[in-house]
Formats: C-alpha cells, structure tokens, sequence
C-alpha cells in the first residue's frame, strides 16, 4: 500500500469483500476509482498470467459493487495489477487488463 501512496494514491480499502469476491486494493487518483490485484510470484510474468478472464471477471463484479457502495457509480474505473516477489521490486502496471462494463 505505502508504494502507491507514494506514487499518488489514495487508499480507499484493502481486502475488500463483495458478494463476488474480494478485491485486494482500491484507491483513488486523478478522478479514477483505481482496483489493484497484488499477486505474489517469482517473476513478473507469473504473476500477470495469474490473473485469468475468470479472475478479471469476478474482479470487475466487485469493483462494479465498490464503486456504487461508494457512490463512484460515475467514476471510470482502472484495473491494475502490483505484482510482488521474493527479490523482485514491486512492478505496477496501470490498466492491467480492461472491462466494458467499467467505461464511463
């Protein structure tokens, strides 16, 4: 969390439980309700191609309740994607993956 505070973004929750799942992170920059998955991997790659079509299904759904929980039901939303590692840096990339029902 405190390496994207201090890239900018404000942390609206983690662990965030919905009736789809859970969402790890959200945060708020610039406008744009921001959803973060956090995967934990041995390499960037892994992580990237643990988040499936199913994952970013079921992650959309929930972004889709935590904005109208939240009242940001007008907000665009942005996926992104922190993967973490033993010896590696943490690697964020914005609009990881991209969902249309998320399009403002």
């Amino acid at each position: 969390m405190i390496f994207l505070m201090c890239k900018g973004y404000r942390i609206l929750g983690h662990r965030l439980r919905t009736q789809f799942g859970e969402v790890d992170l959200a945060a708020w920059k610039g406008g744009v309700l921001v959803i973060v998955e956090v995967k934990a991997r041995s390499t960037y790659d892994a992580g990237a191609y643990a988040v499936t079509p199913m994952a970013q299904q079921r992650i959309a759904r929930a972004a889709q309740v935590l904005a109208g929980r939240w009242r940001l039901n007008a907000a665009p939303i942005r996926f992104d994607l922190v993967v973490v590692g033993s010896g590696l840096l943490p690697r964020h990339e914005r609009a990881a993956w991209f969902d249309e029902r998320s399009r403002s």
